[in-house]
């Protein structure tokens, strides 16, 4: 376990300290309010029993009204004051914590739906009774000094009570955390599945494969709740007999100070005093107890939370680099997916000059996405470099890098906002000017012109449906906007006609006459028609690569080729195999 000292969250709460300690100074003044209070009833029963004065009751009903108001209006201040430190909390760790679960993770562990969860659990509890409650418990100790001057007897009696339940609490929590950990998991990974279902209702729908996806989740709620079950069922029966120490502790005290009484050792009138201070001293530790649970879930979400700042903080600190003019060149790259230990890419060389398109193609399966992911910087190589610009990738800033690239990936998805924000990635400083610009250049303004409102549509969650060819086409205007430098295309005619993979043949040779570096993987040859050079991967590892013509001279399925209305399929295994002789 790593040390807390050297914790980025215990680091970011430093920032609150004098916070937190101003609230625990605070809480010092109110157990004397309570104590007060608790003296007003034996005044009554002392004073008025015997005198009967109604100006004495009067003063004292005052002084009571008094002392209630005042420690209700602390008690408010408290509660606003940890609202408010939440929501700075809150605004320091948000925008870190999304940023950090959104990037590429390394061994912190969890998903962004568990990194929210935590984030929220963190914030709840650290501006929630829970807190108010442990501050309140460290100045319990005040309540047995008073008990001890009361009745020595007393003082021992509140310390046992306290020794007892904070045992149990202790207890408590090492009976339930490991279930209450499988039951947070199980938790987590039915929301995430159920996520999923909801991303593709309509297909899995289609396929009936809903009554059986429900089922499986069902599973895993249902074993989430068996475990929580388990983890509750333990503290129950710990809890027990606690519990039926709480409810007889007013028998215990009044049998006590009955005895302590008719031996002339305190008034009757005491006991009220007593019984007060022993519930107000025992209550926050109650809280503690019957709040286990969610004090747990803090301190496993804290956790988390703090291996995903560890990863932020361990990452490397980048230099501004001016933009990249030179080459894209790929020098024995080695890599996959970041959770496999086998490569997909294997042994990978080329170079592609700045006003050239690189065609590449493969079988299914040869590692052709898998190379696009790896020369974008989605994903790290496990040995090799990628150097862009006179630049290693893992030298840039991943936002800076990110103007300088565009991308359309084989599974194309928009975010909730208009057709002009995605297109412009969201940048806040975009201009009209540029927006238009991308669209041109990618040739999609029929598109724009059929959409219900135009740039202003809605996309996204509950916004207009596109098609397949269509999410396309406008992933293209969002990878050209800003006239990126590398531009990498990953299977983008997959859902296009013979016309619309006119309209993408042109743009890529628009990048290629802007002086850009594109890259497009394509199972059809007429979109290879537009490409200056063809590199053939299978098996992840490099068959063929040179000129256009160089390729297809040697594959003499590929010679002169003639697309008909309907572009043909490129038979990738044949061109493999060839590409092998």
């Amino acid at each position: 376990m790593k040390p807390i000292a050297s914790s980025p969250l215990v680091a970011l709460f430093r920032d609150f300290s004098y916070g937190y300690a101003a609230l625990l100074g605070f809480g010092f003044f109110l157990p004397f309010l309570y104590m007060a209070m608790s003296f007003i009833p034996m005044g009554i029963m002392e004073r008025v029993g015997t005198s009967r004065n109604a100006s004495t009751l009067i003063t004292l009903i005052i002084i009571a009204t008094v002392v209630t108001v005042t420690y209700t209006l602390l008690e408010v201040v408290r509660a606003e004051v940890l609202e408010r430190m939440g929501t700075v909390i809150d605004q320091k760790l948000t925008r870190i914590c999304f940023d950090a679960f959104n990037r590429e993770k390394k061994g912190s562990g969890g998903t962004p739906a568990q990194a929210l969860a935590d984030l929220h659990t963190t914030r709840r509890f650290l501006c929630g009774p829970s807190l108010s409650a442990l501050i309140d418990a460290f100045w319990s100790p005040i309540f047995v000094i008073v008990m001890f001057v009361i009745s020595p007897i007393f003082g021992v009696l509140i310390l046992a009570f306290l020794a007892f339940f904070g045992l149990a609490s202790v207890a408590t929590h090492y009976v339930a955390a490991g279930h209450m950990k499988h039951a947070q998991r199980l938790d987590m990974e039915a929301n995430e599945f159920g996520l999923a279902v909801a991303r593709n209702a309509e297909t899995l729908r289609v396929m009936g494969m809903l009554p059986f996806l429900t089922d499986r989740w069902y599973a895993l709620h249902r074993d989430g709740l068996g475990w929580r079950a388990a983890a509750q069922h333990r503290a129950s029966r710990l809890g027990l007999i606690p519990r039926m120490v709480q409810n007889g502790q007013m028998i215990i005290v009044y049998g006590l100070g009955g005895f302590l009484f008719l031996n002339n050792e305190i008034h009757i009138g005491v006991l009220f005093v007593v019984l007060m201070m022993m519930m107000r001293a025992q209550g926050p530790l109650q809280h503690i107890i019957t709040n286990w649970s969610s004090i747990q879930s803090f301190w496993l979400a804290a956790k988390r939370l703090d291996g995903l700042l560890r990863s932020v903080e361990g990452a490397t600190a980048h230099l501004t680099l001016p933009a990249p003019r030179g080459s894209l060149v790929v020098s024995r790259l080695v890599g996959g997916p970041p959770d496999t230990e086998k490569p997909v890419v294997n042994d990978v060389s080329f170079t592609l000059h700045p006003g050239r398109i690189l065609g590449v193609v493969g079988p299914s399966g040869a590692g052709k996405s898998c190379l696009s992911r790896l020369v974008t910087g989605i994903w790290r190589p496990k040995r090799g470099s990628v150097v862009f610009g006179e630049q290693d990738l893992s030298h840039w800033n991943q936002d800076e890098l990110g103007r300088h690239i565009g991308y359309v990936p084989q599974d194309v998805e928009f975010l909730p906002g208009t057709v002009a924000e995605n297109i412009a990635r969201f940048d806040p400083a975009a201009t009209s000017e540029r927006i238009i610009a991308a669209v041109e250049l990618a040739g999609i303004h029929d598109i724009v012109r059929t959409l219900p409102n135009g740039y202003a549509t809605r996309l996204g969650v509950g916004g207009h449906t596109l098609s397949g060819g269509q999410r396309q086409r406008l992933a293209l205007a969002r990878a050209v906007y800003g006239e990126p430098r590398l531009v990498v295309l990953d299977e983008p005619n997959s859902n296009l006609d013979a016309s619309a993979e006119q309209v993408l043949g042109r743009a890529m040779q628009g990048l290629r006459d802007r002086g850009a570096a594109v890259i497009v993987v394509s199972h059809r040859i007429s979109l290879l028609g537009f490409c200056d050079d063809l590199l053939v991967l299978h098996e992840g590892a490099v068959q063929a690569i040179g000129a256009r013509e160089q390729i297809f001279n040697r594959l003499p399925r590929l010679r002169n080729p003639v697309a008909p209305p309907a572009p043909p399929v490129l038979n990738l295994e044949a061109v493999a195999g060839a590409a092998m002789r």
